[in-house]
């Protein structure tokens, strides 16, 4: 089990040496944020109608025909995650549409932060996944799994004493978890510099069944990876090390994983029953040659595809590393293994226009057709970008808010509770029912209807939904009593408020 204060210290640690300045983490240049229409949107606010819902401010700087679906994110104040003071703004999972405005916010609860928001499969149905614990502090967390109406369905809880990781919680098609874990425990570091006595931090890996919480598989890095592979042996001042940083877990077309260590600057193939090393691709020991434009280091999401090849996000800012000479970049990549001569080639590098730099975090994630979404962790931006190199889609949140990662998917949200709405006066001193429903993912449009009595009503007007609160226009409304519907596209009724007094 780790030492809490010291894993706290590490992670910290790792933070600031490498570099951190918040303040300098800028958004996209001008060049970036030319759209087809020539315009941006900053898609976040206070509403009258939620007043405890503040989301960060997702400026969207492209809009040129983004792939079907939603995009998923879980922004988080990073100057807090540095300090390890709580933020004064609202952060958590937040769920978009195109033009930048929430469709789903679900703020974090105080002293913990929400990390990696997903829609995932869990026994046949699509879900939402995210991490809910501390990232330094008292180091550890869960995981929820929620249903389409946002009740939790579960609640991942790492095994055998340990606590989960942030990094990594995949579901798989056997109805398990395969989830991150990290350790300290004692360990002889003069092998890379250190004291006999000194401390490692290890990866763990865990395969849990979600409904039993039973482990059916638990592997640890220091049992097959020998500290020397490490690229970082920098005592930190806890005295630890942390050599690996475990942060991704897939599963290969075989059954086998797939799994990236930063630290090491590899990707490891484990075998899913034993935990041998079938291969490594990248660091101190390949079982490959690497093209010179292929080489990578410090990678996040490391994934494999129906086509055999290999995406991760190269997070190769952080040096030294074996990507050290192509200077301070990062570069969401495709690489194609040939398994026969135990080569690895580039296939394509994927870029918005501009050296975009995430010393942490990141991923890339592979949309059907040919589009990639990017998240470009701690730069705060997300990306869509098509095979060809067009930037489909592209937002950043305000300098000094991170993501993890970023994701789009198809979601259709239904919330088990009514929309929210509230009468007030607008800027022009005209009445207005100020609507919202948190989590509904289809409503396009919202009619209004008044009268002297709930059921003495008449249809006023309609109106497309305007974000996520939308505001109607009381004008000709006559009676007592106002009800706002929310219809979706084809105009069917998919909720009511309750009843307003006018």
């Amino acid at each position: 089990m780790a030492d809490l204060e010291t894993m706290r210290t590490t992670r910290r640690s790792f933070l600031v040496g490498a570099g951190v300045a918040v303040a300098a983490i800028a958004a996209p240049t001008a060049a970036a944020r030319r759209t087809t229409t020539g315009t941006l949107s900053a898609a976040a606010r206070s509403y009258l109608s939620r007043p405890d819902l503040e989301p960060p401010l997702l400026h969207v700087t492209a809009h040129n025909g983004p792939s079907v679906g939603r995009v998923l994110l879980a922004p988080f104040n990073l100057a807090a995650a540095v300090s390890g003071t709580p933020s004064e703004s609202q952060f958590g999972a937040l769920i978009v549409d195109d033009d930048g405005y929430p469709l789903w916010f679900r703020p974090s609860k105080p002293g913990l932060t929400i990390i990696d928001l997903r829609v995932q499969t869990y026994r046949g149905r699509r879900v939402l996944t995210w991490y809910e614990g501390h990232v330094l502090d008292s180091y550890g967390g869960e995981w929820v799994v929620a249903d389409t109406s946002y009740r939790q369905i579960a609640r991942i809880k790492a095994g055998n004493g340990y606590r989960g990781d942030l990094h990594e919680c995949l579901l798989t098609s056997r109805g398990t978890a395969l989830i991150t874990i990290y350790s300290q425990l004692k360990a002889d570091l003069t092998s890379i510099g250190g004291p006999v006595d000194g401390k490692a931090v290890e990866g763990i890996i865990q395969e849990i069944d979600v409904k039993t919480a039973k482990v059916l598989f638990e592997w640890h890095s220091l049992t097959d990876v020998a500290l020397t592979e490490t690229y970082t042996p920098e005592i930190g001042a806890a005295g630890n090390v942390d050599y690996f940083h475990l942060n991704s877990i897939g599963v290969d077309h075989d059954g086998h994983l797939l799994v990236s260590a930063r630290n090491t600057c590899t990707i490891y193939k484990l075998d899913r029953k034993t935990g041998a090393v079938m291969w490594r691709l990248g660091g101190k020991k390949s079982d490959f040659t690497i093209g010179p434009t292929a080489v990578f280091g410090y990678q996040h999401d490391a994934r494999r595809h129906d086509d055999g090849t290999i995406t991760m996000f190269d997070n190769a800012a952080f040096a030294p590393g074996p990507a050290g000479s192509l200077g301070p970049t990062s570069r969401p990549l495709r690489l194609s293994l040939d398994m026969a001569s135990m080569t690895a080639s580039l296939v394509e590098e994927f870029s918005v226009g501009e050296n975009r730099i995430a010393f942490a975090m990141g991923n890339l994630q592979q949309l059907p057709g040919d589009s990639a979404m990017i998240g470009w962790g701690t730069a705060g931006a997300a990306s869509e970008v098509s095979n060809e190199g067009l930037v489909r889609w592209d937002a950043h949140f305000d300098p000094g808010t991170a993501s993890y990662r970023a994701y789009r998917a198809r979601w259709v949200g239904r919330p088990s509770v009514p929309p929210d709405a509230v009468v007030a006066a607008g800027a022009d001193g005209s009445r207005y029912v100020y609507v919202s429903w948190n989590g509904a993912t289809e409503v396009a449009r919202w009619r209004l209807s008044t009268g002297r009595a709930v059921d003495r009503l008449t249809h006023v007007r309609s109106v497309k939904r305007q974000g996520f609160e939308t505001a109607v226009p009381l004008r000709g409304a006559r009676g007592s009593v106002a009800v706002i519907e929310a219809l979706d596209a084809s105009g069917t009724l998919l909720g009511a408020a309750k009843p307003l007094e006018l």
